[in-house]
């Protein structure tokens, strides 16, 4: 909280250019379930195609990430090497609860196409958040993987212009 108080709703602005692939970090593995009801990884989900890969640890976090996903995928309507796939992230076990109970309304007010793309995981991500450099778990973040599953670009909070014509 104190972070979005001294700094808004966004920590950093993205790179102008994409990371290059050697210079990049691979995407970690975390598991969970789909809304679809498939337990699987993230790394099995992203594998193959370029995918925009969104990270929420609350609700508020997704008003961040959306605002990323449009300029991709108008970018990317087009193609079927491209996705997004969503991750949503409860690592408290009071509010994962609450989230299970939730899980209806989700289903509902998330477009069934998109229920084989959307991950929920339950418990700890120190890992992911040391690897890919999520400081702050009230705003939301988005990676771009290549189809090597390279971390080739990253950003957060709300997507400015500049940022939408660098992904």
């Amino acid at each position: 909280i104190v972070d979005l108080r001294d700094n808004g709703d966004k920590l950093f602005e993205a790179p102008k250019q994409l990371i290059r692939s050697s210079k990049a970090h691979y995407l970690p593995s975390v598991s969970g379930k789909t809304l679809a009801g498939q337990k699987t990884d993230v790394i099995d989900l992203c594998r193959g195609k370029t995918t925009l890969l969104t990270v929420n640890f609350n609700k508020f976090s997704e008003l961040h990430t959306n605002s990323f996903i449009d300029p991709f995928e108008a970018a990317f309507a087009d193609s079927e090497d491209a996705q997004v796939v969503r991750l949503n992230i409860e690592e408290n076990w009071a509010k994962a609860m609450v989230l299970q109970m939730c899980l209806p309304y989700l289903r509902r007010h998330t477009p069934k196409d998109r229920h084989a793309n959307y991950l929920i995981h339950y418990g700890d991500v120190e890992g992911l958040r040391k690897s890919m450099g999520i400081a702050n778990s009230l705003i939301g973040y988005v990676f771009l993987i290549d189809k090597e599953l390279r971390v080739r670009w990253y950003g957060n909070g709300l997507a400015v212009m500049s940022e939408a014509q660098s992904m």
